[in-house]
């Protein structure tokens, strides 16, 4: 039977060059005493040239604190800053303390941040696909039961039976805009582009609105030609408009205004939804479009909402091949422009 034995210096060198990873001995000043044939690659420099230079200039950020964490930094190769995951070890030589730092490329790999972000949108994914189906079965047995009418369901059972049905389909819509969301991020949003008459998707989304206006005390118009047929689903189109009126009432105090305008503009058919809300704060506009980004009025003032709806809007719109801007100040109120692309033939 074999015996383990120490590997020779040469063993060990073979080993170390083997790796797939670049690997460089630093020592307490700074200096590299050794690199690997995969540090050569990664950094465009013969073994001669990275012997004796510093690390700094190899990882800038690295410094020289032990540290087994993966840290994700900016290396410089031959052509300039590329990502790395970077990770280091102790070691010695002949007593004097040396560390080990070993480099990996992350070009063409997900950084750490961006598989863990995928993770979360599959879990987002899968958990809301579950919920879907028993919200589904919840909203279809309730209309029955209120249409089965006052003979079968009493007028209370009737009023808290509206009550379930209505927050049922709050979160149905909760959790296809988690669907969405999550679409956007992994398999790409499905939809089918067609002509689609953008006047239209406006007046459906302002008559659903109209009541909870009206209850607001918010006076909602919307104006427009006749017709405008831009290139687009209509059912993502409607979730962009949707969400955009709804921001603008859920932010307008009564009294105000939210007024939806439509134009064509040379190539594009273009959307104005303007609100006399509360607007949003300078530093926080840049962040309006973040998933899951709530400002501070809206947590302050415990208004209803999970971060979704902008986001959404946001991915509707890029995936049409169209733009959004957003202009706001706060007391004053905020100015939404969407341009999708005209429909052509």
């Amino acid at each position: 039977m074999p015996t383990l034995s120490q590997p020779t210096p040469e063993v060990l060198s073979g080993i170390v060059d083997a790796s797939p990873d670049a690997l460089v001995v630093v020592a307490r000043d700074g200096a590299v005493r050794f690199a690997n044939t995969a540090a050569e690659s990664l950094f465009g420099r013969p073994r001669d040239e990275l012997v004796g230079a510093r690390v700094a200039d190899l990882v800038p950020d690295l410094g020289l604190v032990v540290s087994s964490e993966r840290l994700e930094l900016v290396a410089v190769g031959p052509a300039g800053e590329l990502p790395v995951e970077v990770w280091a070890s102790p070691v010695s030589d002949a007593g004097e303390p040396l560390l080990a730092v070993t480099v990996r490329d992350l070009r063409g790999r997900p950084s750490l941040a961006e598989a863990s972000a995928r993770m979360r949108d599959d879990l987002i994914a899968s958990v809301s696909h579950e919920l879907r189906t028993p919200l589904t079965s919840i909203i279809g047995y309730t209309e029955i039961l209120v249409d089965m009418g006052e003979q079968a369901v009493s007028q209370q059972a009737a009023e808290l039976l509206s009550v379930i049905e209505r927050n049922a389909a709050r979160e149905l819509r909760l959790v296809e805009d988690l669907l969405t969301l999550a679409s956007l991020k992994t398999s790409g949003l499905a939809f089918c582009a067609s002509p689609t008459d953008l006047v239209a998707v406006v007046a459906d989304v302002v008559g659903d609105h109209a009541s909870t206006a009206t209850e607001a005390g918010v006076q909602l118009h919307h104006s427009g030609p006749s017709q405008l047929w831009v290139a687009g689903d209509v059912a993502r189109l409607g979730q962009v408009v949707r969400n955009l009126v709804g921001n603008a009432l859920k932010f307008t105090p009564a009294g105000g205004r939210v007024v939806v305008e439509l134009s064509a503009q040379a190539t594009h058919g273009v959307l104005v939804i303007t609100d006399q809300g509360v607007g949003v704060a300078a530093e926080e506009l840049p962040r309006v479009f973040e998933r899951l980004y709530r400002g501070a009025h809206a947590v302050a003032a415990h208004l209803p909402g999970a971060g979704l709806g902008l986001p959404i809007v946001k991915g509707i719109v890029d995936a049409h091949g169209g733009d959004i801007d957003v202009e706001s100040e706060q007391g004053r109120g905020t100015r939404f422009v969407v341009r999708i692309p005209l429909a052509t033939g």
